[in-house]
């Protein structure tokens, strides 16, 4: 994500530079176009792992541990299935654009749109496991998955 991330900001940098001399890069624009998408996605997934997603808890966090717990399973069952419906369609869409090629270079416009469902298994995988430790931690009071978050699959950060 970091990569692609970077590779975005640089590209669009040095085209602006050497589009001052005269002398863009052709492909720049195109590229981003492909690296843009699997930044932000997968950027979406890591935001997941790391609880750093946009949420509302001022309601929540008046709960009691347990409570907090069980709404945070419940909320990440619900993104699982709306992932899972949404998947078919990230297919299609990259199916359906498989044969339309990006403007300057010889590279399928699936790939861009095949950044949708890879995004979407990746965050059902992270969902699970953060629910695996919300049900592992459940009756431990003191465990809180927002303050848990350097590995979700390694050691905990209690």
């Amino acid at each position: 994500m970091g990569i692609c991330f970077a590779g975005v900001v640089g590209l669009t940098f040095m085209n602006a530079v050497l589009r001052f001399y005269g002398k863009p890069i052709v492909y720049a624009e195109d590229l981003c176009l492909l690296l843009f998408p699997w930044a932000a996605f997968i950027g979406a997934n890591v935001a997941l792992r790391y609880s750093r997603l946009v949420g509302m808890d001022m309601l929540v966090t008046k709960f009691s541990p347990k409570k907090q717990k069980s709404i945070q399973i419940v909320i990440y069952i619900i993104m699982i299935m709306v992932m899972l419906y949404l998947i078919p369609f990230g297919f299609r869409l990259a199916a359906s654009n498989w044969n339309r090629v990006i403007n300057s270079l010889p590279i399928s416009y699936g790939y861009v749109t095949m950044s949708l469902p890879t995004a979407f298994i990746l965050m059902i995988f992270t969902s699970i496991l953060k629910m695996k430790k919300l049900i592992t931690n459940f009756n431990n009071d003191s465990y809180n998955l927002k303050k848990d978050n350097p590995d979700i699959i390694g050691e905990e950060n209690a």
